[in-house]
Formats: C-alpha cells, structure tokens, sequence
C-alpha cells in the first residue's frame, strides 16, 4: 500500500499526475488481488488536504467510476470512503484538468492557489476552461478570487447569447406562446371571449387559423 502524502524529493517530475496513477494502478493489480478494493484503499489513505493528494484521488475515482456499475459506484463511495457524492463529484470534475500537469506544477499552483479556491472552482458552476485557465496561471504565478471572478466575467461575455424561443414543451409536444398584442387586438380577444364564453387561447388560435386559411399560407390536413 502506498500512501500518498507530499512528493518524493527524487521523483519523476516529467510524469504527469495521470501518468503517475495509472503506474500504480498497474502495480496495485497483483495476481490474487482485488483490484477494486485496492484502489478503494489507496483513495482512504491518499490526502485530499494537499492538491497533490485531491488530483491523484480524482484519478483514481476516474478508474473506479470506469469499472463500477453507477449502484457499485455510489455503494463505494459511501460505505468504503464515507465521502458525500459532492465532494467526489468536485474532484471528478478537476480531474481531467489536474490530471495533465506535473507533480512539480502541482506544488507551484499549490503555492499560487490554495486547495480551499480550488475546490470552490470545482463546486460552482465556472466553466472547465476558466478552470484550466486559473490553474495554468497559478503554474508561474499568484492567482486571486478577482483573477477568477474577472477570467470568468471574459469567458461568459464571450459565450454567444441564447435567443428566446416561442416554444414551450409540455407533456409529449409543445406549445407555441405568441407575444405580446397591442391594447386595441387585446380589447377584442376580451370581448369576443366574454361574448362566445370561450377562453382567450381558443379565440386567438381560431383567429390565427382563419387568418392562415384567408391567405392560403399553411395546408391543413385534417385526420
């Protein structure tokens, strides 16, 4: 069992982090050995406190929500590791992106950026290339909540706007909502709703229709 705390002085520097688990993954699996249960125990006794420790056990949870069916995996988690969902879903989402730097990288964004920001990168809803991009930064340099909040204000501006849609889906089809009438087409829906007893939707789709059927514009077919 290898328990993972700060790296060795004489470690392999170049290895990714994802490079480093998957060499000891190979080396967990011995012949006569559960591998899965390795792993599990691998993860109880790596450090999440450190980001090195919270970027190998992203890696490791990466491999067992490979292997395990969703039921195994959660089991895993709660009665294995004692961990809430959340936690494990923040350090599956930092994963991939931890996953490709160094341990020597890992220890400068250490320095740059502490574990506490990190996760809060990982529990909001910032995008995963503001992610990537806070992390890279704090490679070489201190990186602030401002950093952030600005990085993430640039992505979001960047990002092209939704245009509102007319549809709505409801049930097994949807609806069409119109916009806003004027006061004038607006008075004569009232009146021929309260003349006809029939509701303001049946009044406007009926004069939609008929106004279809003048012009000639839509074919109707009729079942």
């Amino acid at each position: 069992m290898t328990k993972a705390t700060e790296p060795a002085a004489a470690g392999n520097f170049s290895q990714t982090v994802a490079e480093e688990v998957q060499y000891l993954i190979r080396r967990l699996a011995k012949p006569g050995k559960d591998l899965i249960k390795e792993v599990i125990a691998e993860i109880t006794y790596t450090n999440a406190s450190i980001l090195l420790g919270a970027a190998k056990i992203g890696q490791l949870l990466l491999f067992l929500k490979d292997k395990l069916k969703p039921k195994q995996y959660e089991q895993a988690l709660a009665e294995s590791l004692g961990w809430s969902a959340s936690i494990a879903n923040q350090l599956l989402k930092l994963a991939p992106i931890l996953g490709r730097f160094t341990t020597e990288q890992i220890a400068r964004i250490n320095r740059n950026l502490s574990l506490a920001a990190v996760y809060k990168l990982a529990t909001g809803r910032t995008p995963v290339e503001v992610i990537e991009s806070m992390l890279e930064k704090a490679c070489s340099q201190e990186v602030s909540k401002k950093d952030i909040q600005t990085e993430t204000k640039k992505y979001q501006d960047k990002q092209p706007k939704k245009q509102p849609t007319p549809w709505r889906y409801v049930g097994g089809g949807r609806e069409y909502q119109p916009p806003r009438i004027s006061e004038k087409a607006g008075l004569v829906v009232e009146q021929l709703s309260k003349e006809n007893g029939k509701p303001r939707r049946f009044v406007i789709e009926e004069a939609v229709l008929l106004l279809a059927e003048k012009f000639q514009q839509v074919v109707f077919t009729v079942a």
